[in-house]
């Protein structure tokens, strides 16, 4: 415990000091939480990606303190996003408590998630102004703006997992977000395989969004190579950040990115809590 508390304030003391650096136009960081929780901070926004949870990795409530106390890096948060209520993503008990303790952040989430937190926290409903509902159908979209940033969700089909016959994920929603800071544009997939974005493509024609920054799940690349040129040729990113890795796969990850780095040397995958990348793009 004292050796897991000394790392967490090694780490909040270094990151700290990078904080303080502000962030050039046309630069984006990225800073891995754990599971498929993200900072992503632009020269005026910060938004977190599904950042409170409670199962799923060996570093669970590491960041934690530092979220729900906003303390640097996670101060003058926009937006907190959360992709679907598995608790790998989802603790209804921190968010509702991070909303209480910051009510300039808004809370973008489809209507079963806010439900399902309702349900479990019933306060909740409490924190409705900052509610920006977004649900849209299975391969469909729908657009919102709020604290000055443009949010367009996807409703993506979640990873299946079929026992006895049945798929346990079925009704589960999966929304998978494209946001626009400050002229960069990142997509957070959530859980989805490959199949979830074909079925997007037959239904809807060609992907047709600009993707700057694609953070997305390992299980994208169930078929590696394959799976790496469709997404390529479909969302066209300029990086890829490589999300929801199991602990025990996690070489297993780093060997793949090897294999991809002659197709695309933009790819990475960000393992520990608080490893970030600084991204340059020239266009913005």
């Amino acid at each position: 415990m004292k050796t897991s508390l000394f790392i967490l304030l090694f780490i909040f003391s270094f990151w700290t000091t990078r904080a303080q650096k502000s962030i050039e136009k046309g630069n984006l960081n990225i800073t891995y939480i754990s599971n498929a929780g993200f900072l992503v901070s632009s020269t005026n926004h910060r938004i977190l990606f599904d950042a409170l949870f409670s199962y799923g990795s060996k570093y669970i409530g590491m960041m934690t303190p530092l979220i729900i106390d906003g303390r640097s890096p996670f101060n003058n948060i926009d937006l907190l996003l959360l992709s679907h209520y598995h608790s790998d993503h989802c603790d209804p008990g921190l968010i509702n408590k991070y909303l209480a303790a910051h009510r300039h952040v808004k809370f973008v989430a489809s209507k079963p998630a806010i439900s399902f937190i309702n349900g479990v926290c019933y306060d909740f409903i409490l924190r409705k102004k900052q509610f920006v509902v977004m649900t849209p159908e299975m391969d469909k979209s729908q657009s919102a703006i709020s604290n000055g940033i443009e949010i367009k969700a996807f409703g993506l089909k979640h990873n299946s997992y079929i026992r006895e016959g049945i798929d346990m994920n079925e009704s589960m929603l999966n929304v998978s977000y494209l946001v626009n800071l400050d002229g960069i544009k990142v997509f957070h997939s959530g859980d989805i395989r490959t199949s979830s974005l074909k079925s997007y493509l037959e239904a809807n024609g060609k992907w047709t969004e600009k993707v700057d920054v694609a953070i997305l799940c390992y299980s994208l690349f169930e078929d590696g190579q394959d799976d790496l040129q469709l997404i390529l040729n479909t969302l066209k990113p300029e990086y890829i950040v490589i999300m929801h890795v199991p602990d025990e796969l996690t070489s297993e990850c780093r060997k793949m990115i090897s294999d991809f780095k002659p197709s695309f040397s933009n790819i990475m995958f960000l393992q520990n809590p608080m490893d970030s990348v600084m991204l340059e793009f020239k266009h913005n």
